[in-house]
């Protein structure tokens, strides 16, 4: 079976990968422009099922991953050596172990794998990660070493080769939809990166090869027209925010079937075969390989989340520089070379093992820390900075646990208390040792969702499906413990109350008011059911945060690494939107034993938010401070924060009513 070159996949190319660049680049209305990968994974399943076909029976594994090498890894592998080059000019040693990492995996084959473990919650931001595109190529190198030998066993169990064929295609197809149906709901993150949630995609794709060819131009161009308008729905109205791929994923993936659908010869798809889309589409691979190395270098160098337009602008210019440069140098003449099947398949896994390699140095040599002075190895890395041995545990057999202990030591303490938060709660556990010492308060460390949430407010969180359920489940356990234990003096709150109101919080009823009360709300639920007389209640504000990782920012000052930011956050910005918050939080204090520490009053004297303690640079990343800072400044920024004036108040207030509580004796002398 022959197949002649089409000129409107290259052109389908194209658009593929100008929405992934521009979604990529934060231009306005391209909101869903990730769908071009989508797109892509169909022109594959396409184009290798159709490859196989035309083998037959002379189909040669080795001859395949031949091809497949030649096409894919030396563009993929060049620009994963210059990555690593330029890492070391411009990344930080943990970030720098990072990229290594990353390194090691894509140039195997399992970029997905790595990014699904490593793209957590406390993990560099996935902006900021050079090889992040690279989890698409891994999908579609685990989908090309299962797919050919699928086609090779049917043809050689069936003599209906076809007809089983597309049997066994639906089949895959079906299976693999389910799975990632399956996964949305439980497990969104799953469900994006692994390839058993995406491999219908590309059987569709394949699907294609044994469809009868279009004959009339009416229905060619309705059913291109009927293409271009569902991928065009998909860049336009779909989110980044909402998990994928669900139902919705069908719209760009039914467009690009669409178009790809075979035509007779007669009928050519005009637009799509022009020459600058068709030219695109030509160094479209090249192009996807470079524009997000570049955007993220970038993103390191400038200290910034968001470019201009002019920024911009460069950016994809270089990008297309450079994918021309490579598809000129390197992947065009790759993949004209004669060589030996074998031979190509030796080189092609020894120099992804020398890849890999290096890769794996870097990241055991923890990105390389002689690279920076010894002054700014405390910031070399997102662990370090968050590194806080724990001084003690306690074990509350109300929660089934053990928990880390800070402040006084346990057995010994005036008071006890718990903090209760999420990792706005942890960051503060530092200071809160150095406050209990002090106070001769000692504290133990409930991490879980915000106390606001579990019973009448909520937050949808599409990422995580049960949060909910798991939300009210730490809350009542909190609830139940503290109405066992009256021997916990203090209750402090701790979460990051201004981030949440840029989420979807709403009441258990579907009130979707202002966020702030909503939060509030749910806070004084809490206060109601845990308040004792002798009990006083801490509400701590969110530490203002500069929304952007600054942390290489300020070791640039003591190493070689280059930049161009400052460490000044935009404190007007801060303070306008955190003042909502901050008075909603306020008005509790009205409540029977409520405390509130506003910490930006004391971080953000005259209106300009400080980034230094003690000449210490104090964040870790966009809104957490470090915990591995000296415990001088520690010292200094719960002063700062006002935590030890909150609790000396609160420690009189609270032994003033306990005092009142005492039963009180008459005494009658004659």
């Amino acid at each position: 079976m022959k197949f002649d070159y089409r000129p409107d996949i290259d052109g389908l190319r194209a658009i593929a990968v100008i929405a992934v660049i521009l979604f990529h680049f934060g231009v306005p209305g391209f909101a869903g422009g990730f769908v071009g990968v989508d797109v892509f994974f169909v022109i594959s399943g396409y184009l290798i099922t159709r490859l196989l076909v035309a083998e037959g029976n002379d189909l040669s594994l080795v001859e395949f991953y031949s091809r497949r090498m030649r096409r894919i890894l030396p563009a993929m592998l060049v620009m994963i050596g210059l990555s690593l080059v330029a890492g070391w000019f411009l990344l930080l040693p943990g970030d720098y172990a990072s990229l290594g990492r990353s390194a090691a995996f894509s140039a195997a084959g399992l970029g997905n794998y790595y990014f699904l473990w490593n793209t957590g919650y406390f993990d560099r931001e996935a902006t900021l990660l050079p090889l992040l595109h690279l989890w698409s190529l891994g999908v579609e190198e685990q989908f090309y070493l299962v797919w050919p030998a699928l086609l090779i066993v049917i043809g050689r169990l069936s003599r209906d080769r076809q007809s089983t064929a597309v049997a066994a295609i639906c089949l895959v197809a079906l299976i693999s939809f389910s799975i990632a149906l399956h996964l949305v709901a439980v497990d969104p993150k799953q469900a994006f990166y692994l390839p058993f949630s995406r491999a219908w995609e590309l059987a569709l794709g394949g699907l294609l090869i044994f469809v009868p060819p279009i004959g009339r131009r009416s229905a060619s161009k309705a059913f291109g027209l009927v293409g271009v308008c569902l991928i065009a729905a998909s860049v336009f109205l779909l989110s980044a925010s909402q998990p994928f791929p669900d139902l919705s994923a069908l719209v760009p993936v039914t467009g690009a079937v669409l178009l790809i659908w075979p035509r007779s010869q007669a009928i050519r798809a005009a637009v799509l075969s022009s020459w600058p889309l068709r030219f695109t589409g030509k160094i479209s691979y090249s192009l996807y390989l470079w524009h997000w190395p570049i955007l993220v270098f970038f993103r390191h160098y400038a200290g910034v989340a968001n470019l201009t337009a002019l920024e911009a602008t460069i950016l994809i210019a270089a990008a297309w520089l450079m994918a021309y440069l490579s598809w000129r140098f390197v992947e065009d003449p790759a993949r004209r070379l004669r060589a030996l099947p074998l031979r190509t398949v030796v080189v092609g896994a020894t120099v992804v093992s020398i890849v890999s390699v290096s890769g794996q140095a870097i990241f055991h040599s923890d990105g390389i820390v002689s690279r920076i002075p010894k002054e700014a190895e405390a910031m070399r890395s997102l662990d370090v900075m968050w590194d806080w041995p724990c001084p003690q545990t306690v074990v509350v057999p109300e929660l089934g646990g053990s928990f880390c202990a800070f402040g006084a030591p346990w057995d010994k303490a005036r008071s006890h208390a718990v903090l209760w938060g999420d990792s706005h709660a942890e960051h503060l556990a530092p200071l809160f040792d150095a406050v209990g010492q002090q106070e001769n308060t000692a504290f133990f460390l409930y991490h879980a969702c915000p106390a606001a949430f579990g019973e009448g407010v909520h937050r949808d969180f599409p990422e995580q499906p049960n949060y909910r359920e798991s939300c009210a489940s730490s809350r009542k356990a909190a609830v139940d413990m503290l109405k066992q234990r009256r021997d916990l003096d203090f209750v402090v709150l701790s979460s990051a109350w201004t981030s949440l109101t840029g989420t979807k919080v709403v009441a258990d009823d579907g009130r979707q008011e202002d966020k702030a009360l909503l939060l509030r709300d749910g806070l004084l639920s809490l206060v109601n059911e845990i308040t004792t007389p002798e009990r006083r209640i801490g509400i701590i504000g969110q530490v203002p945060g500069p929304g952007v990782d600054l942390t290489s920012c300020a070791a640039m000052r003591e190493s070689r690494i280059l930049r161009r930011c400052s460490t000044d956050l935009d404190s007007e910005r801060i303070l306008r939107v955190w003042s909502p918050m901050v008075t909603a939080l306020g008005s509790l204090t009205e409540q029977n034993g409520v405390f509130f520490v506003d910490p930006l009053k004391g971080m953000c004297p005259n209106r300009q938010c400080a980034t230094y303690i003690n000449g210490e640079f104090i964040y870790r990343d966009g809104s957490h401070m470090r915990r591995n800072l000296k415990p001088e400044t520690d010292d200094a920024l719960a002063r700062v924060m006002g935590l030890y004036q909150a609790f000396a108040a609160a420690n009189q207030t609270r032994a003033f009513a306990v005092n009142a509580l005492q039963p009180r004796t008459t005494h009658i002398s004659n």
